[in-house]
């Protein structure tokens, strides 16, 4: 059976019930009287029983109304209880930001970032998923995460992908490796040479197969890893050349190995904000979104600058 009952009545009842009068709860409650008196009536015509005495002098609860005035409540007061908990609850998962990125963002920029962000706003909570494009991407279209930092998502319908720079890729190799002579290096110069390579289900591979494919002798991939950061360390053991992304040579704690561009075509990648398409950020996310955009904007401007 469903209960045809309007809090603003349960309110109008309660309002009368403790000012024993219809005029000074209508003033409280800043309606007129005939408003106030209607709630009651079909507050009243909803429970099928009367609960004011009124007489010119007095109002009082009869019985039935002293009953429902405990019950009526006890309904406000869940009510406002629910309402302050669903308020609350939203405030704290305001409070927590998921960023997905890849892991060169993961590891040198996403640092730089937090730090001040952790400055201005202490309480907010950060997870980071720093995982491979690929599964950047699934983490925003599932809306595990707020928002993500990738460079692919631009071609899926469901996704804004918003373009910040083009992050070039270097050829990696020891300082002491014949190549590191020369300031730039072509695409030819790689062929026959041993390289280390990162698996090919990574985006990155994709980009560096498509570019090899245009190669007459293409070099001979003779180590593959899972990360970035695994060929690095095969590099600068002297095992190979690699071919990596400006971004995650930044800070390698590695010494001994050098980082020549490539030219003739030059490779590069868009690096950019991705996000479900239609969702709005909250606050703490959208404020952290827009210092990685800074920041990876400013990046931009520096390579592009040295490149000049």
């Amino acid at each position: 059976m469903r209960i045809n009952i309007e809090t603003s009545e349960l309110q109008a009842f309660i309002a009368v019930a403790r000012q024993s009068s219809f005029r000074a709860a209508a003033e409280g409650l800043f309606i007129t009287q005939p408003a106030l008196s209607r709630r009651i009536e079909n507050l009243e015509q909803a429970l099928q029983e009367r609960l004011f005495d009124r007489t010119t002098r007095r109002v009082s609860l009869t019985p039935a109304g002293e009953l429902f005035l405990v019950h009526a409540q006890a309904v406000m007061e869940e009510l406002e209880l629910a309402v302050k908990s669903v308020e609350q609850g939203m405030a704290q998962r305001r409070q927590h930001v998921t960023v997905a990125c890849v892991p060169s963002v993961a590891n040198n920029l996403l640092p730089l970032v937090l730090k001040p962000y952790a400055r201005s706003h202490p309480n907010v909570r950060v997870r980071i998923i720093d995982e491979s494009a690929a599964d950047v991407l699934e983490s925003v279209r599932k809306g595990e995460a707020d928002f993500g930092v990738n460079f692919i998502g631009a071609q899926e319908a469901e996704i804004d992908f918003e373009e910040l720079t083009r992050e070039r890729y270097l050829a990696v190799m020891p300082a002491h490796h014949p190549l590191a002579v020369h300031a730039t290096l072509n695409w030819k110069s790689l062929a026959g040479e041993k390289l280390v390579s990162v698996s090919s289900s990574s985006g990155n591979r994709s980009l560096i197969d498509n570019a090899f494919a245009r190669v007459p002798q293409r070099p001979v991939i003779q180590y593959e890893t899972n990360h970035v950061a695994g060929a690095i360390s095969l590099v600068a053991a002297g095992l190979g050349v690699a071919l990596l992304p400006e971004l995650a040579l930044r800070n390698a704690p590695y010494k001994g190995i050098v980082a020549r561009p490539v030219t003739s075509p030059v490779l590069s990648r868009a690096m950019g904000l991705i996000s479900l398409k239609g969702r709005v950020l909250n606050p703490a996310a959208a404020t952290l979104a827009q210092a990685l955009r800074d920041a990876i904007m400013t990046k931009g401007k520096r390579s592009s600058a040295r490149e000049d």
